[in-house]
């Protein structure tokens, strides 16, 4: 069942707990059930998500009583080879991160798409959405450091950087840049550097993903899925279908990703201070995107990367205020879903760029060529596609 129209969005925050019918199936708390069509796997993607949190804070609890802060490498070593099954949960908790950041982008991206974040509350948990994946990034970014290797401190380094030197450090104010960076690392020692890190990682920005999931998770089930609506004896009751369901998708999961870990374990690169020649350091490919950014001419630190992605990051998180189409076929929002491919297309290659040419900038002018192609493509494909269905849809009439 397609929609073709854009349900209305509610602003009024005073209505957000009033009480709603809700389809046969359901419970009273807002569980909802749904349609035979609301089982299919990429409706469930969300849920998937919730599956990688919770196993990253059972498993993060678990690497926690044995991490220090005071010998952050030795202590990730010893949990490679002593602690039982160490070696398994650490890469897991790696691996299943990899995995909740792929989710993310594909799940944000479907709701992208498909217009889902127009009707109801849905307008609410799209912006949440946004901030969990800002929070989401931040986390690994912060996790990805604790292991004190070589690239981590990089990161932590370019991180320092970005806040003192990017146009965000030009325009705050020098004090609040400074409270800042007393937060990330403290006095500079290691064991302030890592006492801080791991509290942003475990204590502050997980706490917030969790709470702010939360309320996502229940303007989801107030909402409804974006492409079900109810049908009259054909609902899938919440319990036991859904649950179960939902169990079930969750334990194949954290299966594959523990297979994986037991299969390609996490090899541990080199500590920080490690003389090493011949090599350029690479981040993981969530953050190389932005990494190529700040290393092509004409994007970087002080210029155009940091705006760059503030504008895309503040685009998406206005987004249901600046889609005013009516109709929510991708081809029906022909600007937004061309943008949505622009944005796809340009992670695809920076991506690849920063792990093919790292720490290799390129002229101004292959840049330029770069980002106008990309432009063009997304903008073109999508524009001759509407006008040929457009075409077509007045050949049959």
């Amino acid at each position: 069942m397609e929609r073709t129209e854009a349900e209305r969005n509610n602003y009024d925050l005073t209505k957000i707990m009033k009480p709603e019918e809700l389809p046969e199936g359901s419970y009273s708390i807002g569980i909802r059930s749904v349609t035979l069509r609301g089982l299919r796997i990429d409706e469930w993607t969300g849920a998937f998500v919730a599956t990688a949190l919770f196993y990253q804070i059972i498993s993060g609890i678990i690497l926690f009583f044995y991490y220090s802060q005071i010998a952050p490498y030795d202590s990730t070593l010893y949990i490679i080879n002593d602690v039982p099954f160490g070696h398994i949960i650490l890469t897991s908790h790696l691996y299943m991160a990899y995995a909740m950041i792929g989710l993310v982008y594909f799940h944000m991206m479907r709701q992208y798409f498909i217009g889902s974040y127009k009707g109801a509350w849905r307008w609410l948990q799209w912006m949440l959405g946004v901030i969990m994946f800002l929070l989401v990034i931040l986390t690994a970014i912060l996790g990805y450091m604790l292991a004190d290797t070589t690239i981590a401190m990089a990161a932590l380094h370019i991180g320092l950087l970005f806040m003192q030197r990017s146009v965000l450090g030009r325009i705050l104010p020098g004090v609040f840049i400074n409270w800042l960076e007393a937060i990330l690392v403290g006095n500079y020692t290691t064991q302030a550097e890592f006492s801080h890190i791991l509290a942003l990682h475990v204590a502050v920005f997980s706490t917030l993903l969790l709470g702010i999931f939360a309320v996502h998770f229940m303007l989801f089930e107030r909402s409804g899925l974006a492409t079900d609506k109810p049908e009259k004896g054909k609902m899938v009751p919440w319990y036991p279908n859904n649950l179960l369901y939902m169990i079930f998708m969750g334990v194949v999961l954290v299966f594959v990703v523990i297979v994986f870990a037991a299969a390609f374990p996490q090899k541990l690169t080199l500590a920080y201070g490690s003389l090493a020649y011949g090599t350029f350091p690479v981040p993981d490919w969530y953050i190389t995107p932005v990494y190529k950014l700040m290393d092509v001419a004409g994007y970087g630190l002080s210029t155009g990367g940091v705006p760059l992605v503030i504008g895309i990051v503040i685009f998406l998180f206005f987004l249901p205020f600046i889609d005013r189409y009516k109709k929510l076929g991708p081809l029906q929002r022909p600007w937004i879903t061309a943008f949505g491919i622009y944005l796809l297309i340009g992670i695809a290659v920076t991506t690849i760029w920063g792990y093919s040419q790292p720490g290799l900038s390129q002229s101004r002018i292959m840049t330029e060529y770069l980002w106008w192609s990309i432009t063009v493509i997304s903008f073109l494909s999508v524009y001759a596609m509407r006008f040929a269905k457009k075409d077509l849809s007045g050949d049959k009439k």
